[in-house]
Parts: structure tokens; C-alpha cells; sequence
């Protein structure tokens, strides 16, 4: 096999592992847009089912799929966070994202619509019930 061959395959074999912030094709960015938020809401909903390891592990895909694709969005120029003091950074932005997720899924865990509803989500047991059942149908286990 000649020397091309072995750098081919060994370079073909690490691509998918390394770190995809030079992608830049807007189904890149799709993807690592719809893992970072699917893995933050997932980990939100690992915590308050009481999961978390699996809190941990969600919450670090989700930062690094998050930085992938804000230095992919800043390097097509389709991010810009300046008016917020001038230049930001990367981890500053994904922060702003992950508490956007965040609240978005405690409100749909802790949705109050009447009295009644309002007495049952006082219990954290009916809490932690309700964050499993979005956990699992969130298919949130197979993110990886």
C-alpha cells in the first residue's frame, strides 16, 4: 500500500472526530444548531429528573456542538453579537443560548395553566415525573 493510501485512510479515519468548527455549509450549521439545542434541553431535563451524569455528559455535548457553530456563524458572517459591548466571545454567546433553552424548557416542564395545574407542579415528584417524560420522549439518550 503505498504512503498516499495509509495518510488517505488515516486522515479519512480522524476527520469525523475532529472538531467541526471550520464547517461552514449552512446544513452544517443546521446540524450543529439542532444538536446544541437538543442536548441543552435535554441535560435541563436530565437535572430535573435528578440524571446528573447524564446532565453532565448533555450539557458538554451541547457546549461543544454550541462553539462549533457560533465560530461557524462568525466566520460566515452570520452572527453578530456586537451590540453587546463590542466584540464577544464564543463562550458568551452559547451561554446566552443555553439559558434561552434553559428557560424555554423548565417552561415546558412547569407549564401553569389554572389553579389546579398550579397545585400538582408545586410537587417536585409530579416535576420530576413530567422532566422524564420529556427526557424520553426527546429520544434524548441517543445524543451523542
Amino acid at each position: 500500500m503505498s504512503r498516499a493510501a495509509i495518510v488517505a485512510i488515516i486522515a479519512s479515519s480522524i476527520l469525523p472526530f475532529s472538531s467541526l468548527s471550520l464547517a461552514t455549509s449552512d446544513a452544517d450549521l443546521s446540524h450543529l444548531g439542532e444538536k446544541m439545542s437538543g442536548a441543552f434541553r435535554c441535560a435541563i431535563y436530565a437535572g430535573m429528573s435528578k440524571d446528573f451524569k447524564e446532565q453532565k455528559r448533555l450539557f458538554q455535548i451541547g457546549l461543544n456542538a454550541g462553539r462549533d457553530y457560533v465560530k461557524g456563524m462568525k466566520s460566515s458572517n452570520q452572527l453578530d453579537y456586537k451590540e453587546y459591548s463590542g466584540d464577544v466571545s464564543t463562550d458568551f454567546v452559547v451561554g446566552m443560548m443555553y439559558k434561552d433553552l434553559s428557560d424555554k424548557a423548565h417552561h415546558e416542564v412547569r407549564k401553569n395553566r389554572d389553579e389546579q395545574m398550579l397545585e400538582r407542579w408545586r410537587d417536585s415528584d409530579a416535576v420530576k415525573r413530567e422532566a422524564e417524560r420529556s427526557y424520553r420522549n426527546g429520544n434524548c439518550s441517543l445524543i451523542n
